[in-house]
């Protein structure tokens, strides 16, 4: 059967249009539904991890309020006397105090004493002895229990006086509302029901939706979708998993975490119409055009059209010439060759540039990323190591951006005669990997030749590199957990002197913990806390044993972290860039204090620690003169410290500094001396009032020959120099009395007294035998 060449071309066209539609809605379903399925499955992978965290900070926060009821004094002789009014009473204010939803205390046989709210009565046997058996082997337990249809997260511990007497409960109701408060921040909805059927069908215990809706979920239990439910039917909409919980959970309930998908698809639905309109648009064009051109222009435009989709398809071999009786078609013919060539050379050099960096000739990271992520796909075992030029800023700085930039290529080429992949991260950033590991002496070898000095434009720059190694797949699964780790790593190798750091569980909690506490201590800075607190240490004169001085020293209670040491917070506030802000706000409690004394009549002149980069930031050492002006105090008021070894890193700069606060009335204290790099020279540059003997040589003084050789030492230097010594760290009367005979002038040390609140201290000095108004 023969067909005109308008109908041919009808038909072409007509079935290249219906065929193109087709594709492009099957393409695009299968993007959009992968894309949201992706979507989904990390937004309930999100969603399983926020909801692990806040059933851990819900545990942790009962933990807490169940220990601070134990402990308490008054409950425990209520519940000694059998005082069930008392008793009561201490429930009730307990659990409004921690809004809690549920208390129950038993006797050590399980039986009720009191429960609020009363879901038991007096002498009512607590219906899970099993959990009364665990609390007393263990000596605490924690459940998920079902209480009077309700399921509450449950901490019971047993209260001691000073053997166990009792058993006390506390929980919160995993209830509607609370889920409800999850969802808003998970953006998914929670179900939790109960792991035992009823007729056959699970029960909804608590949902973030309606309870009918929730078992209509459940029943479903859709865990992907199809084209035509999702196009026609809306129906099954809600994407479920399961969330892994720990055993107390697991036993009780099943918790299910579900998405509506629906709104993903909605474009899709809309997108699939204009396409079918568009098609159809198509189809009568084609027919018109046909009629036209059928005669003059079918072969050639097929053959242009038969070029154009072998471009389109990223065939650039063939040829994309025709001819023809049109002038049009033989222009058009070579703008074809002429586009195919420049496509072909375009994209070339946009695939370059897209995968290497351009100053080093390397991968950069995001093709770096792909390359790992397909070895570790295939299973292909890996050792990464990070190369890390140590203070590359710094060496922009002295000697300028484009020698930093030739230092950095100088690295590269020397990586690139190794056999292996490279790639630049970032700055002075590299990462490299061999099919074949390195031993550690291989690493040491590449180490040595790639830290030698870099010669550039007659110059040559010494440079220390820090290799930084993470293996696949034992301390990474996909890249982004590779990289994240890599940084983790650098983060540690600024803090030490190492060349070469393996990745560790010990090294990634370091981590965890700095951010931690930065974290929590710039909340603790901005917030209205109770965390930050000041106590002070007296001093006393060992010519006069009396207090001429007090020594102020923070301390943070973290809610989340318990007591952090001030040496740990300290050096990382100091990393992290907001020192400032700790030195403000002691400064500013230091001189409150400080008029509260003198309007107690107390005239004792407090010390404040400062770090190097107080010393140096003059904005705040002039606000600290500013608030002792506007209290009618002066700087002859406050003794500043100053750590021994800030001082000797850039010994000019403090000298400066230091005069221009002894100038404005500041007493200058050098602190830990004798931990520093100590000498003359600078010790007689330096414009300081006293320093103090660091309480390391201290503590054994009364012992350790050695120590007694450093002090007596110390105590020459300061006569020499003509300066106060302060001795910190004094733990008994032998070593007080030791440091009078030497000629030491004050001490300071536990043995005095340890460091006091304000409030404290003020109490403190009205008994104390070193003190008299």
């Amino acid at each position: 059967m023969t067909i005109t060449l308008r109908q041919s071309l009808f038909q072409i066209l007509f079935i290249g249009v219906s065929i193109t539609a087709t594709l492009i809605v099957a393409n695009v379903w299968t993007v959009t539904s992968k894309t949201a399925l992706q979507q989904v499955n990390s937004n309930i992978k999100l969603a399983n991890t926020v909801l692990e965290q806040v059933l851990a900070d819900r545990r942790e926060q009962l933990l807490n309020s169940a220990r601070v009821l134990t402990d308490d004094f008054g409950f425990k002789q209520a519940v000694a006397t059998g005082d069930v009014p008392t008793i009561r009473s201490v429930l009730q204010n307990h659990g409004q105090r921690i809004e809690s939803d549920f208390m129950v205390l038993t006797d050590l046989n399980g039986d009720v004493i009191e429960s609020q709210p009363q879901y038991f009565d007096q002498g009512d046997a607590f219906p899970h002895s099993l959990i009364i058996e665990e609390v007393l082997e263990a000596g605490g337990a924690e459940e998920a229990l079902i209480v009077d249809g309700s399921l509450y997260q449950m901490i019971m511990l047993p209260v001691y006086a000073p053997t166990p007497i009792a058993i006390a409960g506390i929980g919160f109701l995993d209830g509607d509302e609370f889920l409800k408060q999850i969802k808003a921040i998970i953006q998914a909805d929670i179900i939790v029901s109960a792991r035992q059927l009823v007729d056959g069908r699970p029960e909804v215990l608590h949902s973030s939706l309606a309870h009918d809706k929730a078992l209509q979920v459940l029943q479903a239990d859709q865990q992907s979708f199809s084209w035509f439910d999702v196009t026609f039917m809306r129906k099954n909409t809600y994407l479920t998993r399961s969330v892994e919980l720990p055993e107390t959970l697991a036993n009780q309930v099943d918790i299910t975490l579900t998405v509506d998908v629906s709104p993903h698809f909605d474009n899709f639905t809309a997108l699939q119409i204009n396409i079918i309109s568009i098609s159809l648009l198509a189809i009568a064009g084609a027919l018109i055009t046909s009629m036209i051109m059928a005669r003059r222009v079918s072969q050639p435009v097929s053959r242009l059209v038969n070029a154009a989709n072998l471009l389109a398809a990223g065939d650039y071999e063939r040829s994309v010439k025709t001819t023809g009786r049109l002038v049009e078609i033989n222009e058009l013919s070579e703008a074809f060759s002429r586009m195919k060539e420049s496509i072909q050379s375009r994209e070339a050099r946009i695939l370059m540039q897209s995968r290497m960096d351009m100053l080093t000739g390397l991968y950069n990271r995001a093709y770096m990323e792909e390359i790992v992520q397909n070895k570790i796909t295939n299973n292909v075992p890996l050792q990464i190591i990070g190369i890390n030029i140590r203070d590359f800023r710094t060496i922009n700085d002295l000697y300028g951006y484009s020698n930093g930039d030739n230092c950095i290529v100088c690295i590269a080429e020397r990586v690139k005669r190794w056999n292996g992949t490279a790639a630049r991260l970032s700055g002075g950033e590299l990462i490299w990997f061999t099919d074949t590991p390195l031993t550690h002496e291989q690493l040491e070898t590449f180490h040595s030749i790639l830290e030698q000095p870099v010669a550039t434009q007659e110059l040559i720059m010494p440079i220390k590199l820090v290799f930084t190694v993470v293996t696949c797949p034992d301390d990474a699964r996909n890249a982004q957990d590779l990289f994240r780790k890599m940084n983790i790593l650098l983060d540690e190798a600024e803090l030490g002197t190492k060349w070469l750091l393996r990745f560790n569980g010990e090294i990634e909690q370091r981590y965890l913990r700095r951010l931690s506490i930065i974290t929590g201590l710039k909340h603790a800075l901005h917030s209205e806390q109770s965390e930050l607190s000041l106590v002070y240490q007296p001093k006393v004169s060992l010519k006069t044993l009396q207090v001429t001085g007090l020594e102020a020293l923070l301390r943070w209670n973290s809610d989340a972290l318990g007591f952090v040491p001030p040496d740990e917070f300290i050096s990382i506030a100091e990393q992290a860039g907001f020192i400032e802000q700790i030195t403000d706000w002691v400064l500013t409690r230091v001189v409150s204090d400080l008029v509260h004394l003198r309007a107690q009549g107390i005239n004792i002149k407090p010390a404040v620690n400062l770090s190097t980069q107080d010393v140096q930031n003059r904005p705040l050492l002039e606000k600290l003169i500013s608030m002792l002006s506007e209290h009618q105090l002066s700087a002859s008021n406050i003794t500043l410290e100053i750590t021994e070894s800030d001082l000797v890193a850039d010994a000019n700069l403090a000298v400066e500094n230091l005069r221009y606060l002894q100038d404005e009335g500041f007493s200058i204290a050098i602190d830990d001396f004798g931990t520093g790099y100590s000498s003359l020279a600078y010790l007689k540059n330096l414009p300081v009032n006293a320093i103090k003997i660091d309480k390391s040589f201290v503590l054994n003084l009364t012992t350790d020959k050695n120590d007694q050789e450093i002090v007596h030492t110390i105590l020459g230097l300061a006569t020499a120099f003509n300066l106060e010594v302060v001795a910190e760290g004094i733990e008994d009367k032998q070593a007080m009395s030791m440091l009078a005979r030497w000629g030491c002038d004050v001490a300071q040390g536990y043995y005095i007294s340890r460091p006091l609140t304000l409030e404290a201290l003020i109490d403190w000095l009205e008994i104390t035998e070193y003190y008299h108004a």
